[in-house]
């Protein structure tokens, strides 16, 4: 179990800032990927997140220094948060296709069309895979129970926000009116009860 955690632990202190950067990089230099086109641009994004995710790995003996031990109540709770997340990214997949969560029509809106989501969870809130993601966070820290893997977390919040805004101009640019209207009517990130059972039609 000591094993585990610690691998838990290891990709959440290299996978997590390496994710976070992707989406920095891809939507703060959105005009460069768009002069570069798709395959150079995810060329030099995954080579970034390669890079990082390396220089992290091998410094990772300070970034994993401690630990809390097994703890089985908090692993339990992790395991309830992890099944939560599991049961919202199958929803998302039904109605976000993998070249959507990669930023692809952001980069070549012509070439990878893309039609506002305003069904399935988003019918509640605009930006449900980052709460599906946030779920996901936080049972894997619960489960490893290090100190780096709860600083991980929850350094994914104020920097998801940061996405999230955005993630929300580059919309407006693109869907005008229909996001502005599809904004008021659902709630950013946790779902209100206004947006409960509210199917949007644009």
């Amino acid at each position: 179990m000591n094993t585990f955690r610690h691998i838990i632990a290891l990709l959440l202190v290299t996978l997590v800032p390496a994710v976070l950067l992707y989406w920095l990089l891809l939507h703060s230099l959105l005009p460069v990927w768009r002069k570069l086109g798709v395959t150079a641009s995810q060329y030099l994004l995954w080579a970034a997140v390669i890079a990082v995710a390396f220089f992290l790995t091998v410094w990772r003996e300070p970034l994993l220094r401690g630990e809390y031990g097994f703890q089985p109540m908090l692993a339990v709770v992790g395991a309830v948060f992890l099944v939560g997340a599991i049961v919202a990214r199958l929803q998302i997949e039904r109605f976000l296709p993998w070249r959507t969560q990669l930023g692809l029509p952001e980069i070549d809106p012509f070439r990878y069309e893309q039609k506002l989501v305003t069904n399935g969870p988003y019918v509640h809130t605009r930006h449900p895979r980052y709460i599906q993601v946030t779920l996901a966070l936080a049972g894997w820290a619960l489960v490893a129970n290090y100190p780096a893997g709860y600083f991980t977390a929850l350094l994914w919040i104020p920097f998801m926000r940061l996405i999230v805004h955005l993630e929300e101009a580059e919309l407006q640019r693109r869907f005008g009116l229909d996001y502005g209207i599809y904004c008021q009517r659902t709630a950013r990130c946790w779902p209100h009860p206004v947006a409960v059972n509210r199917r949007v039609k644009v």
